[in-house]
């Protein structure tokens, strides 16, 4: 996957997920499928672009994982010509803080940390609101 350029209108933008220090998560829709798209503001945070760019190669390594145990990365780049760089994720559920989990769920979750380090890719960040619970109630792990 090669990175893309992206101008605001090609998104419809539904919802923030969150906002941190240096990005926010949106809810939005490309070319009409809901996505999630993270973002940050190069002109205001121009050091982010490694930190994400980092991401995507996290992405890339754990590809088998994808749509299993992480969402899937379906598209990468900047957006206003550079403005900002953005990623674009499948949606896979709704974050840990609006559940109670089994623990079936606890051990699919371990076993996604323990699949995440087969790659040789140390997660480092796991909170609740990288854990994800879809409406299986299958965990995924996201926020590399």
């Amino acid at each position: 996957m090669e990175a893309q350029s992206f101008e605001y209108g090609d998104f419809k933008y539904m919802s923030i997920l969150s906002v941190g220090e240096n990005k926010k998560v949106l809810g939005c829709e490309f070319h009409g499928k809901p996505i999630v798209l993270k973002c940050t503001d190069l002109s205001k945070k121009p050091n982010c672009l490694y930190e994400l760019l980092n991401e995507v190669e996290m992405y890339r390594v754990l590809a088998k994982l994808q749509g299993v145990y992480i969402p899937e990365l379906l598209f990468y780049g900047d957006l206003a010509n550079g403005m900002s760089f953005v990623m674009g994720l499948s949606i896979v559920g709704t974050t840990l803080y609006h559940h109670k989990i089994n623990t079936w769920q606890k051990k699919r979750a371990l076993s996604a940390l323990k699949k995440i380090h087969d790659c040789k890719v140390l997660h480092n960040d796991i909170r609740e609101e990288n854990i994800l619970i879809d409406e299986r109630g299958y965990i995924y792990l996201t926020d590399f």
